[in-house]
């Protein structure tokens, strides 16, 4: 779902169930305070490094860590206590992880697919013990078996997402006309919209690369090249590259169209019925976002018992009606509230899918290539 990739809810916070426990947890030495927090001039943070069996902590985006209704049925189910520290980018996730050395005391962590990917291949995921996850069952089997971690070896799908665009409907029928079908629109009418794109990389470019009948994980330079050229030709109707600071803009007309994440579009439509969320007819990207466990979690046992609990049906559509995501777990889909089943585009249709693209890994070398001409299209250099 930059990134960073799946900035759809950019805040920092704990989960309010753990606010009371953690001071106390300090206190008898099992958190130790984060350097990086005090080398960098931000506000000091903490971070366990040692757990008991009945306590799971949990490190992943704030939709998934906050949702105290999942978090108290857990430990009313379970009676492990859960501790929720939320990130703003997988990118955020990965550095911890990796300068812990197995040692942040996190049990479960939530990677975006394509980080699911690179993540194996730093052995910093441990091998999931299907055993102790009966609710599998519950998972529809093409996304057991998606490209990024095929059999889920190491990750469990828990919800669907999408790029699209999200538009105020008053706006765009009062200066263009008709609505937008596809990501052509933005081209064929530049000179009447005022828009914002992610401010992603690989998302924005691919998106162009995919107009121009490529793939999203291109590798040719010169291809690259004629997709940062093609978004030149959009720069007068950009207002700002942004994955969160276009929601009340948009809701007020300021802006009238706005590439967006679905999770977040969707919740402002569920709000606001003058907002519409559509996926362009020609394709777009499609990513999920993974449960997972570390390689040195201290709590196996109750990381295997929260994801398991989370593929419980009942708990994925309340999951999904607190994150607008399309669900992966085919027995919560009859469950999830009416409004939200009623936005065509919450889950894209096999036909969609068979038109849009996953964003992978790419290799260093090639990353540079597209972070250089992302400075140059997001700072004007030309």
């Amino acid at each position: 779902m930059s990134i960073s990739r799946r900035k759809f809810l950019r805040q920092t916070a704990y989960a309010t169930s753990a606010l009371a426990g953690a001071s106390t947890l300090a206190a008898c030495g099992i958190f130790e305070k984060d350097p990086q927090g005090a080398d960098s001039g931000k506000e000091e943070v903490t971070r366990p490094v040692t757990q008991d069996k009945q306590t799971l902590y949990i490190y992943g985006w704030a939709t998934y860590v906050n949702n105290q209704e999942v978090l108290e049925g857990f430990t009313k189910e379970t009676g492990i206590k859960v501790v929720g520290d939320a990130y703003d980018s997988n990118e955020v996730m990965l550095a911890k992880l990796e300068a812990s050395g197995g040692r942040s005391g996190y049990s479960i962590i939530y990677p975006s697919d394509y980080m699911v990917t690179q993540m194996r291949d730093l052995k910093l995921l441990a091998p999931l013990n299907k055993k102790l996850l009966p609710n599998l069952k519950n998972i529809s089997e093409n996304y057991l078996e998606l490209p990024h971690d095929r059999g889920a070896v190491f990750s469990i799908p828990v919800s669907l997402g999408t790029t699209g665009l999200a538009y105020n409907v008053k706006a765009v029928r009062s200066i263009v006309g008709d609505e937008p079908m596809d990501w052509n629109y933005l081209w064929e009418h530049k000179s009447k919209l005022r828009i914002t794109l992610v401010n992603d990389p690989r998302e924005v470019m691919g998106m162009a690369l995919h107009m121009l009948g490529g793939s999203y994980n291109t590798k040719e330079p010169e291809k690259i090249e004629q997709a940062f050229q093609k978004l030149r030709e959009l720069m007068p109707a950009i207002a700002n590259f942004t994955t969160d600071a276009w929601r009340d803009p948009l809701a007020s007309g300021d802006l009238m169209m706005c590439m967006a994440f679905s999770g977040d579009a969707i919740s402002l439509a569920r709000q606001d019925p003058n907002i519409k969320y559509i996926l362009p007819n020609s394709g777009t990207s499609i990513w999920t976002d993974t449960m997972a466990i570390p390689r040195g979690a201290s709590n196996i046992e109750g990381a295997h018992a929260w994801i398991n609990y989370v593929m419980k049906p009942e708990v994925a559509s309340k999951i999904s009606d607190a994150n607008s995501f399309g669900t992966t777990n085919k027995l919560a889909k009859s469950m999830i509230p009416e409004d939200l089943k009623a936005i065509s585009a919450l889950e894209p249709t096999e036909a969609m899918i068979s038109k849009s693209g996953r964003i992978t890994k790419l290799e260093p070398e090639v990353l540079q290539i597209y972070e250089g001409f992302w400075t140059r299209l997001t700072t004007g250099l030309g």
